[in-house]
């Protein structure tokens, strides 16, 4: 397809831009409902949804990409503000998801009654998102899912073996 008939399909670049963040948003929520599965224990569905970004954020025989999103929007965000509503409700909705699965862990026992669900899924998220940063800085990928358990383990509260 050459450039007139992108622009007319989408207007012009910042349109396309937007239509291929919004399906890069959609793409990741049928993942994450896939990925933050309820039908295990709350630990390994959070160690499953790094190790999925990790397979995305690196890919096999590619260069380091990171996340679509953290990597140019935060940076666009900036000057457009649908980029910056879209990268806000992307994080929101990020938090919200990692929030319901961790408020369900917590009624089946796996976290603490103690536990602030709501602070564990901004950890959650913070943790995604410095994978997407280093990974795409081209931190290897054993540190990075060195960094996925640790926070996991903070995020449920377990002791790493001694």
């Amino acid at each position: 397809m050459n450039r007139p008939s992108l622009y007319a399909a989408f207007g012009d670049k910042h349109e396309l831009y937007l239509e291929v963040l919004e399906s890069y948003w959609e793409t990741s929520r049928q993942v994450m409902r896939e990925t933050l599965a309820y039908d295990r224990p709350v630990h390994e569905a959070l160690l499953r949804v790094y190790d999925m970004a990790l397979d995305v954020y690196l890919p096999k025989g590619g260069r380091p990409r990171g996340c679509f999103a953290i990597g140019t929007a935060t940076t666009e965000a900036v000057e457009h503000a649908k980029i910056r509503t879209s990268l806000i409700n992307g994080l929101r909705w990020l938090d919200d998801v990692f929030e319901a699965r961790l408020r369900y862990a917590q009624e089946q026992g796996e976290l603490s009654a103690d536990a602030d669900p709501k602070v564990l899924a901004i950890i959650a998220s913070a943790a995604l998102h410095t994978l997407a940063i280093r990974s795409r800085a081209g931190e290897a990928r054993a540190e990075l899912e060195a960094i996925a358990r640790a926070a996991v383990d903070v995020i449920c509260a377990r002791r790493p073996p001694a």
